[in-house]
């Protein structure tokens, strides 16, 4: 998916065959089984973390600013 570009990840995944997209499901199946079982030992609630990390790009990206832009996020910085 990485090496595809923006056109190559359109909704849908158009252009992708079955096995491709089967392949794509299974490689996500693992980063999730990893992502859980990380949280999982190390005892961190993940919905929690996800929320709290949510907040904390909505205040260094904030959407009037950010939308569209891949800037880094002290570009967004409120003028001092």
């Amino acid at each position: 998916l990485q090496w595809r570009g923006d056109a190559g990840a359109s909704p849908g995944l158009p252009g992708w065959t079955d096995d491709e997209r089967e392949a794509l499901a299974d490689e996500l199946s693992d980063v999730l089984s990893y992502v859980v079982r990380l949280a999982d030992v190390t005892d961190i609630d993940l919905p929690e973390a996800f929320l709290r990390k949510v907040e904390k790009n909505r205040a260094k990206y904030p959407s009037e600013r950010a939308r569209g832009s891949a800037a880094k996020y002290t570009r967004y910085a409120d003028p001092a």
